[in-house]
């Protein structure tokens, strides 16, 4: 069986390239003939995997800049279209093409090349840009989650994109790009979801197959945490506004009260300046990030889009360390009903202040420590149980119906949650 592995860079910065690289070494390792289609020099993965055979564009991402020609090739990027069509020549039967990332420099023309080929298609939802064209269902200049039907008339005239109006227009025109590969093409392609609960956010773009398999992950720590004995406030995350790193200030400054912000990000000088008493570092190596996790008291998580799972924050929780999530984010209410930890209405700093006065009693904080520490136990798959569960994927049959009961790639505690 021959896997294709499709994403915009190949170095990890984030979570989709994150797993994509660990969706190679699941296939390598599954005995599969891997190749990688990537938009940037690629020598992220041949680094890694010096047996796989890697397509590079040697191109850059929309967030190292935006240039005049990515008006025309982000929006259909022609030797992307022409780098896959040509893989797929090769031979497409007993082919999977397994997509993450296309938004940065890809571009939906590789959706074009797909159509063309028979080759059994697997697009990993990240994020929303499957079917919201700002990709996080989100106005970002409200603040508030969107409830417009994506691409309707009050979807297009609605002012919802991070840099301007003219700007949510070009994407618009992407989502059209990227949905005139035909709903033949869509009704055949299946998705893997990061967290079950992207499935009503993505349901009404025509697509038909979900299966849920979550993220990978393992504890931020070596030991759990005896969190109730630490003082330390934690935040682990890019520094964007989407991340809710200013509500978070907003209750830090109300509050008095410290932390530690790691991470970096378009906002991290403002964070910076606006938390004087705060450690905010900017990124650090994993062995000082797992020594400082071992002193936090609990961890934070202020997105103010539907965050679609929240890894950091499950990495925490296996950890046995309490989170205080956003409402916004999809596993806010596996984290209350599981006693992992507290949530607080999004975007809003008195709630969030309220939420963190609570935890300055050792009673609560031991509670939802021990909350976490069982829940993490369950809360996604190891790195070889999700290897496994990933090249079963890999190597079953084309569907024609996705059963209800695939979506079961998660605890069944967490499956009775909608």
């Amino acid at each position: 069986m021959r896997l294709v592995i499709v994403n915009d860079v190949s170095v990890v910065l984030g979570g989709a390239t994150k797993v994509a690289m660990q969706c190679i070494e699941a296939g390598i390792a599954a005995g599969m003939d891997c190749s990688v289609l990537v938009g940037d020099d690629g020598e992220g993965v041949r680094a890694r995997f010096p047996g796989a055979k890697v397509t590079s564009l040697g191109e850059r991402p929309l967030r190292d800049g935006v240039r005049l020609r990515d008006v025309i090739d982000r929006n259909y990027n022609r030797r992307a279209y022409e780098a896959l069509d040509n893989m797929l020549a090769e031979g497409d039967e007993e082919t999977v093409v397994h997509v993450h990332g296309w938004s940065q420099i890809l571009s939906p023309s590789i959706f074009h090349a797909l159509a063309r080929h028979r080759a059994r298609v697997i697009v990993t939802a990240h994020d929303f840009f499957l079917n919201c064209p700002n990709g996080g269902y989100l106005n970002f200049r409200t603040g508030d989650v969107c409830n417009y039907q994506p691409m309707s008339t009050a979807c297009v005239c609605s002012n919802c994109d991070k840099r301007n109006y003219m700007h949510k227009l070009w994407r618009v025109g992407r989502m059209l790009t990227q949905r005139s590969a035909g709903q033949t093409f869509w009704n055949r392609v299946e998705v893997i979801l990061a967290h079950e609960n992207m499935e009503p956010y993505l349901r009404s773009a025509g697509l038909k197959h979900f299966r849920t398999l979550r993220t990978p992950c393992k504890p931020l720590t070596a030991e759990p945490v005896r969190a109730w004995q630490n003082d330390r406030t934690l935040f682990l995350g890019r520094m964007t506004w989407e991340k809710g790193v200013r509500t978070l200030a907003e209750a830090l400054n109300r509050t008095g009260r410290t932390a530690t912000l790691i991470g970096q990000g378009p906002l991290l000088k403002e964070m910076q300046d606006a938390l004087p008493n705060c450690y905010v570092p900017g990124w650090l190596e994993d062995s000082e990030v797992q020594r400082i996790a071992a002193e936090a008291r609990f961890f934070l998580m202020p997105s103010r889009m539907p965050e679609p799972y929240g890894l950091v924050a499950a990495e925490a929780m296996m950890s046995g360390i309490p989170v205080i999530v956003s409402s916004n984010a999809l596993i806010a209410e596996e984290v209350a009903s599981n006693g992992a930890g507290l949530v607080f209405e999004s975007g809003n700093a008195a709630s969030l202040a309220e939420k963190m006065a609570m935890m300055d009693s050792v009673v609560t904080v031991r509670r939802l420590s021990e909350g976490a520490y069982e829940y993490g136990k369950r809360i996604a798959p190891d790195g070889y149980e999700w290897s496994r569960r990933l090249t079963d994927i890999y190597q079953r049959s084309k569907p024609s119906v996705v059963e209800e009961a695939e979506v079961g790639s998660v605890p069944e505690k967490v499956r009775l949650i909608h």
